[in-house]
């Protein structure tokens, strides 16, 4: 387990002050500011590999069994049935299917959109079906982590 006084990605010492901490995989790691910054731009995935990469990672467990079910879940992600391309979803996006305000006309689609960042497609998949594949539900989660 790694002490609270050296960065779990470089490995130095880093005094009280100067240290922080990066969410790899949902364990907090010790780290530098200058870490913590290059990190920043980076995804869980590549965060997690980074803290494994000196041994001195806390709950290195964790980190691996998060990796794996990150690569498991991109491994499934859908495909753009135009140019294949792989789709990204877009849970907090909000779509109304009519221009009235009023009426039975007026409602709210139940769906969750997924856009293909290779030709601009969207498509659409059910909620209830989504939440119920875990390898979909992990990339929903990335997903809106990621815009």
């Amino acid at each position: 387990m790694a002490s609270n006084n050296i960065c779990v990605f470089c490995g130095e010492k880093i005094g009280t002050f100067r240290s922080t901490n990066v969410q790899c995989g949902g364990v907090s790691q010790p780290s530098c500011r200058t870490c913590a910054q290059e990190l920043e731009s980076l995804s869980d995935i590549e965060r997690c590999r980074r803290a494994l990469l000196r041994g001195l990672a806390v709950q290195p467990d964790k980190l691996q069994r998060r990796i794996q079910t990150l690569t498991e879940a991109e491994a499934h992600r859908p495909t753009c049935t135009a140019c294949g391309g792989k789709l990204r979803f877009r849970p907090e996006q909000k779509l109304d299917n009519s221009p009235y305000q009023d009426g039975f006309l007026s409602s709210t689609f139940d769906v969750i959109p997924a856009c293909c960042p290779d030709c601009g497609r969207y498509e659409f998949y059910n909620p209830r079906i989504v939440r119920k594949n875990p390898f979909l539900s992990h990339l929903i989660e990335k997903d809106s982590t990621s815009f």
